[in-house]
Order: C-alpha cells, then sequence, then structure tokens
C-alpha cells in the first residue's frame, strides 16, 4: 500500500490528560477521510526515568471503539522517538501520530502526474508561541 506524503505529529500531554477528546476527534477526522492514521504510539517516562513506549490500546479508559487504537506498524523509528523524547518533559506523555492528510495525497498524485514535486511543506502550529518547521520531501 503506497502512502504519502506522511507527517509525524507529536502532542504532549500531562500523564493524566490524554483523554478520549483528542482521540474521537482523530477518529472523526479518519472516518470523514481526511486523514489516515498510519501508525500511533505513546511514549512516556518510566520509574527509572527513561523513555518508553507504550500502544495505545493499552491504555485504560480510551474509547474502545477505535479502530486504529491497535494499529503498530513499525513505521515510527526508534530514531523518531528518540528526537520525540528532546520535545517532553518527563510529567508528560507524547502522542506519536504518524498521519497522511488524504487531500495531500490526491494533491501529490496530481503534481507527480505533471511530472511535478512538492519539495518542501512548512508547517506552522496554530498556537501562540509555536515555532514554524520546515519539512522537506526528499
Amino acid at each position: 500500500m503506497a502512502f504519502g506524503p506522511l507527517e509525524l505529529m507529536i502532542m504532549s500531554f500531562p500523564a493524566d490528560r490524554l483523554n478520549a477528546g483528542v482521540l474521537t476527534t482523530l477518529d472523526r477526522l479518519t472516518r470523514a477521510g481526511q486523514l489516515r492514521i498510519v501508525d500511533i504510539l505513546v511514549m512516556r517516562t518510566d520509574p527509572a526515568g527513561q523513555a518508553c513506549t507504550v500502544e495505545l490500546c493499552d491504555l485504560p479508559g480510551l474509547p474502545a471503539d477505535l479502530a486504529w487504537a491497535r494499529l503498530a506498524t513499525g513505521l515510527i523509528t526508534a530514531t523518531d522517538l528518540d528526537e520525540a523524547a528532546r520535545l517532553v518533559d518527563r510529567d508528560n506523555d507524547a502522542l506519536a501520530v504518524l498521519l497522511e492528510h488524504r487531500w495531500l495525497n490526491e494533491l501529490a498524485g496530481r503534481v507527480a502526474a505533471s511530472e511535478g514535486t512538492i519539495v518542501a511543506l512548512t508547517h506552522i502550529p496554530g498556537a501562540p508561541g509555536h515555532a514554524r518547521m520546515l519539512t522537506t520531501t526528499s
């Protein structure tokens, strides 16, 4: 199955605040065909202070009907997780979501059919105080 372009989104939450609201929104966007979740993991700090990953489906109290909660494709790599670990502190969990924007997939196909290439995507988070991040596609 072909993917792309993909985006790795890292969200940080206090350990007890990763809740159904975020996950049901991801589920609604997935069901509406706006995005596809390709891989998803929770990263937290264990009692020894080391970063570790937890399958989303292993967290208590989350909605049982999230089909993608058991998704673990391995496409989020150890290198990705190491980089994400530097973005969060030990009091927070990180939700790492590798996703495909379905509308962008269609656009990328049209660009490729015209012998073009998307050479960069710039992601500007909506929250005040967040920096601009440039992501190249090569």
